[in-house]
């Protein structure tokens, strides 16, 4: 089944293949730049930074949007667009993730781990279980069990409130949690979970490609680059899936 979700990511991204190649040269550029001077401390260089942020967090919005209109191939950069939708979710994702990692922290810095994040966890799965390893095995038995349910609990919410976002346009509607609630009782909390569960296998296996390294260090970034690119649309383009599929319940 994860199988299935990414060649449906890779489907969708090689629809058009000249502006694929378009889109990723730029998100390459943009991911470039961000490599290079991420780490300068100069204010026009951070501002960039954050313009460029934006500008990509924007974009995801623009996929997750399509897919709810059921396109089936990457949209147009709209500029405008893309830097409204940026700046609001980049808001909604501060305030979303500050909750998840306060909730989170609650479970991790008892037991001494770090902060749970389980697709991060997945996606660097040789320190992840060292570290578990190195732990007492009970208490990270109880770090996995009860992290990754308030995770997805939490995530739910976020990835539903980013999906009204981008279907709505207005910043409100991502914190009415009681509509939020109404939308995850629609499609059901088990068939969310199977859902939300193959995107993030998904990711992992696209992340776990990156483990396979080509003997150039150009072409090895350049397949690093495509393979988070891939990771960047699978989880907009499986936000936008799980949404259609509540608003097609809801209109029936």
């Amino acid at each position: 089944m994860p199988l299935v979700k990414m060649k449906k990511v890779w489907t969708y991204c090689t629809y058009n293949k000249p502006f694929f190649l378009l889109i990723l040269l730029l998100y390459g550029i943009l991911n470039f730049f961000q490599d290079v001077y991420g780490d300068t401390g100069d204010g026009w260089i951070l501002l960039i930074i954050f313009a460029v942020s934006i500008l990509i967090i924007g974009y995801g919005m623009t996929i997750t949007h399509d897919r709810i209109n059921n396109g089936v191939r990457l949209p147009k950069i709209m500029i405008k667009e893309v830097m409204v939708l940026g700046v609001k979710s980049y808001i909604v994702f501060i305030v979303y993730l500050f909750i998840q990692g306060s909730i989170l922290d609650w479970i991790s810095s008892p037991f001494n781990f770090p902060s749970f994040e389980l697709e991060e966890m997945l996606l660097d799965l040789p320190n992840t279980l060292n570290m578990l390893i190195s732990h007492n095995h009970v208490h990270a038995i109880i770090f996995v069990v009860v992290g990754t349910i308030l995770f997805y609990i939490t995530s739910f919410f976020m990835e539903i409130a980013i999906a009204r976002l981008a279907d709505t346009g207005r910043i409100l509607s991502a914190f009415n949690f009681s509509g939020i609630k109404n939308n995850i009782e629609t499609i059901g909390w088990l068939h969310y979970t199977k859902d939300y569960t193959l995107i993030i296998l998904a990711i992992f296996l696209f992340g776990s490609l990156s483990y396979v390294e080509i003997p150039n260090i150009i072409l090895n970034y350049i397949w690093i680059i495509i393979l988070n690119f891939l990771i960047f649309v699978t989880q907009f383009l499986g936000i936008g899936a799980i949404y259609s599929e509540i608003k097609g319940n809801e209109s029936k």
